[in-house]
């Protein structure tokens, strides 16, 4: 396959475009930053780097010449509520250039990146591919729902796109230090205890679905939930990687959820800096169990041990600065074991 990877410069985008070239396609990304583009990708030279925006429907346009397989992983994030609109259209517009576009050129195997946030409602259960878009929460969150609409139009009008909903994405070598990524690192330092959990997909494992969907041409609507755990039973997975105790912060789920939405009334007058909002503690203190695709087994793509993935990300973590030593004494001392 010719394929094109927005997204690149991104979590999911940077190991589907490895996971291409491991599967010996020929790649190309769409990069704003020429430089960053280069420096993630100098070991891979046969990546092909077209400078542009999504946005920008000319710059998409050159870079869909000649491809017959479209990834579209980009996304602009934000959670500053004064650049709501501007976030709003961004996705819009790149969801529309970038996967209008594809289909436009005629091009049958195209992946969209959602959200699982699209479309899940803890309070109703587990969701089903099909389920409505939701229009709520933080504006990011509601830019992607609009452009999940611009792609369920695009569907509807017979583009062939698969479209993946992924939750809690974490894994090594994340070069932009995503929201899932950053999450992850929180419960290091500060876990909850009460009801509810919390879920993980390694971002190689969707990197390899995503391929698996592209090189055999599958559309549909994929969710990938992961692996769940409960509070009690992440920290009971994750405290003898690290070498010590992750301290709790413990209190019922409906407290938190009205703390919750006191945070939230805060940020309206004043800025805030806490990981703490309704939104976050509805997911946090009512999230279960999520499917997963069978989809999966049937193009060969088995989800890895979540206890792989912790101590994978663990490891980059540390030999990435992102975590200390001292966070994880047991960790780098096998590392410095190793090492000597």
């Amino acid at each position: 396959m010719r394929a094109l990877v927005t997204g690149a410069t991104g979590f999911v985008g940077y190991h589907t475009a490895l996971r291409l070239l491991e599967r010996g396609h020929e790649v190309r990304v769409l990069a704003r930053s020429l430089e960053k583009a280069e420096r993630l990708f100098r070991a891979a030279r046969e990546v092909e780097i077209a400078v542009g925006d999504m946005t920008d429907a000319c710059a998409v346009e050159r870079a869909l010449a000649g491809r017959d397989a479209v990834v579209h992983a980009a996304a602009t994030v934000s959670f500053d509520r004064k650049s709501a609109r501007a976030l709003l259209e961004a996705n819009v517009a790149g969801t529309r250039n970038v996967i209008g576009g594809a289909s436009e050129r005629g091009v049958e195997a195209i992946v969209y990146v959602s959200s699982l946030t699209a479309i899940y409602e803890p309070r109703r259960g587990p969701p089903a591919p099909d389920a409505p878009v939701l229009a709520r929460g933080n504006a990011y969150a509601r830019s992607k729902a609009a452009a999940e609409r611009v792609a369920r139009e695009l569907t509807e009008a017979g583009a062939p796109i698969a479209t993946l909903y992924p939750y809690g994405v974490i894994g090594p070598d994340d070069p932009g230090w995503s929201e899932s990524v950053a999450a992850f690192r929180g419960f290091l330092a500060t876990t909850l205890s009460t009801r509810g959990g919390v879920s993980f997909v390694d971002v190689r494992d969707l990197a390899s679905f995503a391929v698996r969907l592209l090189e055999t041409k599958r559309a549909g609507r994929f969710v990938l939930g992961g692996h769940f755990f409960t509070w009690d039973e992440l920290v009971r997975a994750l405290e003898p990687m690290l070498g010590r105790e992750i301290p709790r912060f413990a209190m019922p789920a409906p407290l938190l959820r009205a703390l919750g939405s006191l945070t939230d009334l805060v940020r309206r007058v004043r800025p805030l800096r806490s990981l703490i909002s309704r939104e976050g503690m509805e997911y946090a203190t009512r999230t279960g169990p999520l499917p997963n695709s069978e989809a999966l087994a049937e193009l060969g793509v088995a989800l890895r041990p979540a206890e792989e993935t912790f101590a994978d990300t663990l490891r980059w973590m540390l030999a990435a600065g992102r975590l200390k030593p001292h966070h994880a004494p047991a960790l780098a001392g096998s590392e410095l074991r190793a090492a000597g």
